[in-house]
């Protein structure tokens, strides 16, 4: 699961990678420790050239309670394939959440409680672009969650999960409206095996409310 991610990249880096415009932009603030239910940046397929707000958790069109988004803040990409709710969503509601990082803990062998955070990122802490999927609920709240599959070597040792992690070229294709979905459905894979890049982290992340950039300092006596 990804249940914690960051985004500080500068807004302006972030628009002239993407080629794409920030509505909202005076509520673009760098990100070290973003948490469910909280609004984040994404690109939908219905608006591919705007970067807009969304709150992480998904809230399906057809859900009766808008508290299953904190239950739904990812999407495994299996379910996808199986579930036809999922499916139909897949088809016609895209997008990519925009991160430069994500955090996950490993379990400690004695100890369930004794969880180390990692935090994963690319090198040089490039834009991570993660398939997402996004719905309008009832009342006009949009929402997204983070695919996820399983995850390759690198990811392993740590969590048996990982997001749907797309190059620019992917995603293109995945928030083409043109793309079938053979092809859509090609991109929910593992990250290439020495891509991402991980180090230990302080325990800070695992407070939501903090979100300062000591987050992702490492933690040198585990490196």
């Amino acid at each position: 699961m990804c249940g914690r991610y960051s985004l500080f990249t500068p807004k302006e880096k972030v628009e002239q990678t993407l080629q794409a415009t920030a509505v909202e932009w005076e509520n673009w603030q760098a990100r070290y420790n973003a948490a469910p239910t909280q609004p984040m940046p994404v690109i939908t397929n219905e608006f591919p050239g705007i970067i807009q707000y969304m709150r992480w958790g998904l809230v399906p069109k057809w859900a009766k309670d808008m508290q299953v988004g904190s239950k739904m803040i990812n999407t495994r990409a299996e379910s996808i394939k199986e579930k036809p709710s999922f499916f139909n969503i897949f088809k016609y509601k895209r997008c990519l959440v925009l991160a430069d990082g994500y955090y996950e803990w490993k379990v400690g062998i004695e100890a369930k409680s004794a969880r180390q955070p990692y935090r994963f990122h690319l090198p040089d802490n490039e834009l991570m672009l993660l398939a997402g999927l996004w719905d309008t609920w009832q009342n006009g709240l949009q929402t997204f969650s983070i695919i996820t599959c399983p995850a390759n070597a690198d990811i392993a040792p740590i969590h048996h999960r990982m997001p749907v992690l797309l190059t620019q070229k992917s995603a293109s294709a995945w928030l083409s409206n043109e793309s079938s979905t053979d092809e859509l459905l090609h991109l929910l894979q593992p990250a290439p095996t020495g891509l991402v890049q991980r180090y230990p982290i302080y325990p800070l992340l695992n407070r939501a409310g903090y979100d300062h950039p000591d987050v992702i300092t490492p933690m040198p006596s585990l490196l």
